[in-house]
């Protein structure tokens, strides 16, 4: 087995470990019961469209109408005031940040290995 096969194989068993944590379990939980909210999903939807409208119409140097960004302020008010949606936010912070983490942490084996007067066949 190769150091890519090794790396590959240790970065399977860190996504293994990373389903079976908190963060994870919250986020999927999270995801799911927006996704059972019609009318959360329907709100999602809805904002999702008008948001590409008004970035097409920008794109294309107009402004956009007043009744749109009206509108798009109203579904904003109206999905953050959803308390699944609140979840979801909150979870997919925390996951955010056990992935920056993760990120770091690899960062750091990286510098360590550079440092390192070992030299790994390749």
């Amino acid at each position: 087995m190769d150091e890519r096969d090794r790396m590959l194989e240790k970065a399977q068993e860190v996504g293994r470990i990373i389903s079976q944590l908190p963060e994870y379990a919250y986020l999927r939980a999270a995801r799911r019961e927006i996704d059972e909210d019609r009318d959360a999903t329907e709100l999602l939807n809805r904002m999702r469209d008008l948001q590409s409208t008004l970035m097409e119409a920008v794109g294309r140097g107009e402004q956009p109408s007043e009744e749109q960004e009206r509108e798009f302020a109203e579904l904003q008010e109206k999905i953050q005031t959803n308390t699944r949606y609140q979840a979801l936010v909150s979870s997919q912070a925390n996951f955010e940040k056990l992935m920056e983490r993760v990120d770091r942490a690899i960062g750091e084996g990286v510098r360590k290995g550079e440092e390192s007067r070992i030299i790994l066949p390749t």
